[in-house]
């Protein structure tokens, strides 16, 4: 009934849709951090992650297989290379940012009491 090349394309399918999923988070996630949480954490600036995340995330969309996206799949050269910048993020860059957490507001809003 179902031949190796519809569960193939379910897999590519699977991890095109995680890969996207996994570069949206990741900008969203960057977004939220403060500038000094990546230059404290000794990464490069928030700026540059942005820009490979944002990139990262426009492939991941384009290379999405056709009920989404228009390419075959995140498997391709510009597919991997996305990937690879998703994963030093949430591996490398990320962890080290723990301690600065998304920004919250201006910051100036008064605490406790009346």
């Amino acid at each position: 009934m179902f031949g190796f090349g519809f569960l193939q394309g379910m897999v590519i399918f699977a991890i095109s849709a995680a890969a996207l999923v996994g570069a949206i988070w990741g900008l969203i996630d960057a977004l939220r951090r403060p500038e000094g949480a990546f230059t404290a954490a000794g990464k490069w600036s928030k700026t540059a992650w942005v820009a490979i995340l944002a990139v990262a995330s426009a492939i991941a969309f384009i290379s999405m297989p056709w009920p989404i996206g228009t390419g075959g799949g995140i498997v391709g050269f510009l597919g991997i290379a996305a990937v690879v910048g998703v994963v030093v993020y949430f591996v490398d860059v990320r962890p080290k940012l723990g301690g600065f957490g998304p920004t919250r507001g201006s910051g100036n809003a008064q605490r406790g009491g009346w």
